[in-house]
C-alpha cells in the first residue's frame, strides 16, 4: 500500500510551468516571470529575429540565444586593438572582432609611421634627443604605472621610455623616427606622464599645449604637416621627467586605437570587415524583403572626419542595398537603393553626441527613422525592396566609410 499522500493543495492535473498568459521570461519574452520564477531576462524585442548586445556580449538569431561565431563573421589580416568601457586597452588577434563593453569597433585601415618599438621596447631603436646636454634618454621598468592606466595587457613587459630632464637647465625634445610622408592632416598621439610641464609636436607644425600629467594619459591633436618630413616631438621643461608609451602618427583627423610598431618603416592596422554568415537565407525566413525594422545603439561622438560613417550595409550591390549612415554633419541616413534608385531619410544633425538609440523601418510607402524614440524622419514613396543578400555591419560593402566608432546594439526585424 502506498503511504504517499497528494497535497490537497496540489491539483490533480499539476500547476503549468508559468500562466499561459506569460511566456518563458527566458526566450526573450517581455512581460512579468510566472510566480517564482526570477526577474525576466528578456534583452531582445518580440519579433526580432537577429540581435547583437555587443556590450553585454549576447546574441540572437532565429528567435534563439546564439554563439558570437553564428551571427557575426570579422575577417581583418592584422591584430587591433580596441577599449573597454574603463579606458582598459585590449588586444585582439587578426580575424578576432573587437569586441569589448563599450560594443564592436570596426575600423577602417590605418597606418602607424612611427619607427620605433613603441609597446614593449628593449632599447632607444628608432629615439633620440637633442637640447640640454644634461637630459638622459632611457629604457625602464614601469609596470606599476602602465598597469595602473590600463595598458598592461598591451604592454606586457612593463618597459616605457624615460626622458629625464631633471638636471638639465633648458628645454630638451625628444625625437621620434617616422615622418609624415606627405602634407594632409595627421593626428599624432601617445600614452604620457610626467613630473610637470612636457608636449608633443609635429615637428614645426604644431601639437598639444604644454600639460602635466601624474598617471599615463593619452593626449592627441591633429595638425597639417608644414612639409613631407615632419615627425613627432616631445618637448620636456628644465627639471621635469616624462615617461611615455604607445606613440602614434597616422594620416587622418582622429586618434584611432593604438597600433603597435616594431620598428620597421610603419605598421598597417588593416580595415575590419564584419558580416553576418547566412544572412540571404535569415532575411527569406523572417520575410524581411516585404519590409524591415531595427534598431541600434551607438556613440556618435563627431569624430571630424570628412567622410560618412556607416552603421550597416544590407544588400546585393552598391546600387542594390540599404544603407544606414552617419553624415559627416551628424545627421542620420536612410537609403534604399534598388536599380540605382530610390528614397532617402536624412534627420536634423543630432543635437548632442555621445551614446543615441536609432530605430528605423523600411517598408514602402511607410518608412521612419527615430532618434531616441522620437519620429526624426518620414517618408511615404513607394519602392521594390533590393534582394537583401548580405549584411555588412559598421562599413559599406566596399570596405569604405568605416564607423570608427563602437556599435554597442544593434536589431532586425520584420516590418508590422
Amino acid at each position: 500500500m502506498s503511504h504517499i499522500q497528494r497535497s490537497p493543495a496540489f491539483p490533480p492535473g499539476g500547476y503549468p510551468s508559468w500562466p499561459l498568459s506569460q511566456p518563458p521570461c527566458w526566450r526573450g519574452f517581455a512581460g512579468a516571470p510566472a510566480p517564482g520564477l526570477p526577474a525576466a531576462t528578456a534583452w531582445w524585442r518580440p519579433g526580432d529575429i537577429l540581435a547583437f548586445d555587443f556590450a553585454n556580449g549576447r546574441y540572437m538569431r532565429d528567435g534563439e540565444t546564439a554563439s558570437l561565431g553564428a551571427v557575426l563573421s570579422a575577417s581583418r589580416t592584422s591584430p587591433a586593438t580596441w577599449f573597454t568601457d574603463a579606458g582598459i586597452l585590449q588586444p585582439f588577434d587578426a580575424n578576432v572582432a573587437a569586441i569589448t563593453d563599450r560594443g564592436l569597433y570596426a575600423g577602417g585601415q590605418r597606418v602607424n609611421k612611427c619607427r620605433n618599438f613603441n609597446a614593449n621596447p628593449t632599447d632607444l631603436t628608432g629615439v633620440s634627443k637633442a637640447g640640454d646636454a644634461a637630459a638622459m634618454l632611457t629604457v625602464v621598468d614601469d609596470s606599476a604605472e602602465l598597469a595602473a592606466a590600463g595598458l598592461d595587457g598591451i604592454c606586457t613587459s612593463g618597459m616605457a621610455f624615460k626622458f629625464d630632464n631633471s638636471a638639465g637647465t633648458s628645454t630638451s625634445w625628444l625625437y621620434i623616427a617616422g615622418n609624415s610622408g606627405n602634407t594632409n592632416p595627421h593626428t599624432m598621439s601617445v600614452y604620457m606622464r610626467s613630473t610637470g610641464s612636457a608636449r608633443m609636436v609635429l615637428s614645426s607644425s604644431g601639437g598639444t599645449g604644454w600639460m602635466s600629467s601624474a598617471s599615463y594619459t593619452r593626449r592627441s591633436a591633429t595638425v597639417t604637416p608644414a612639409n613631407s618630413s615632419q615627425q613627432i616631438v616631445i618637448e620636456v621643461a628644465a627639471g621635469k621627467v616624462v615617461w611615455f608609451i604607445l606613440n602614434q602618427l597616422e594620416e587622418g583627423s582622429f586618434a584611432s586605437p593604438p597600433i603597435v610598431t616594431d620598428g620597421g618603416t610603419g605598421t598597417t592596422r588593416l580595415a575590419d570587415a564584419v558580416t553576418v554568415p547566412g544572412f540571404a537565407a535569415l532575411a527569406a525566413s523572417g520575410s524581411l524583403q516585404d519590409g524591415f525594422a531595427g534598431k541600434a545603439i551607438l556613440d556618435v561622438t563627431r569624430l571630424t572626419d570628412p567622410a560618412s560613417r556607416c552603421i550597416f550595409d544590407l544588400g546585393v550591390a552598391t546600387g542594390d542595398r540599404v544603407r544606414l549612415d552617419i553624415l559627416t554633419d551628424n545627421r542620420i541616413e536612410l537609403a534604399i537603393a534598388n536599380g540605382g534608385s530610390g528614397p532617402a531619410l536624412q534627420t536634423a544633425a543630432l543635437a548632442a553626441t555621445g551614446e543615441v538609440e536609432i530605430e528605423w523601418q523600411v517598408k514602402s510607402g511607410a518608412s521612419f527613422i527615430r532618434i531616441g524614440g522620437t519620429t526624426a524622419a518620414e517618408n511615404s514613396d513607394s519602392f521594390t525592396m533590393p534582394e537583401l543578400a548580405d549584411a555588412h555591419l559598421g562599413q559599406s560593402r566596399s570596405g569604405a566609410s568605416a564607423l570608427n566608432g563602437p556599435l554597442g546594439y544593434l536589431s532586425l526585424r520584420r516590418a508590422v
